[in-house]
């Protein structure tokens, strides 16, 4: 009897965490098509409370759906950004020209070492991926170390510090980033 009522708990509370995003905690909303065809996509970054946000996002919303059945996320990741507290290190959404979700981080209020971070997101073969990596740093206190990259994993072609460079970086899913492996032409 109590292994049941421990399973049903942590059940509960993996179902609830999964299943629908804090909406008091939401810190941006995009809406898009990831596939341009039409469909209307959701994506819900919310603060995770644990210097994290984490992101939500809804496939096909359109036609409206039924209030007695809210949507399921078709992915939920959490930890996609690093969060601060306060302006300059708040993450945002934003969605491309060619409709690739665009996920912003950055830490430029807070200490010397100033940073933005943009991952860019696309819908592949029923998978969300990570299509490529922007990202620039630098020391405020020492204007010459500065540094800044832009990898296409698709293409396998980038930029380090404006200089032409191949990313062998291998394509990941979304669920399997994580910033502790960024390719080494990002790594400063």
């Amino acid at each position: 009897m109590l292994r049941t009522m421990v399973f049903l708990i942590a059940l509960s509370a993996v179902s609830t965490a999964q299943a629908e995003p804090d909406y008091s905690r939401v810190l941006d909303v995009e809406t898009f098509s990831l596939e341009n065809n039409g469909d209307t996509d959701r994506a819900v970054l919310v603060d995770n409370g644990d210097s994290g946000a984490d992101l939500y996002i809804y496939r096909a919303l359109e036609p409206a759906f039924d209030p007695a059945k809210p949507p399921k996320p078709a992915l939920v990741k959490k930890n996609v950004a690093w969060s601060g507290g306060i302006w300059g290190s708040r993450p945002s959404l934003e969605t491309s020209a060619k409709g690739s979700l665009l996920v912003k981080s950055e830490n430029t209020g807070i200490g010397r070492d100033k940073w933005t971070q943009t991952l860019t997101v696309v819908y592949r073969n029923k998978e969300f991926i990570v299509a490529g990596l922007t990202r620039d740093a630098y020391d405020s206190l020492e204007p010459n170390a500065s540094h800044s990259c832009d990898l296409n994993f698709l293409s396998g072609k980038g930029k380090k510090d404006g200089k032409a460079v191949e990313a062998k970086f291998p394509v990941k899913k979304l669920a399997d980033w994580s910033d502790g492996d960024l390719p080494k032409e990002c790594a400063f």
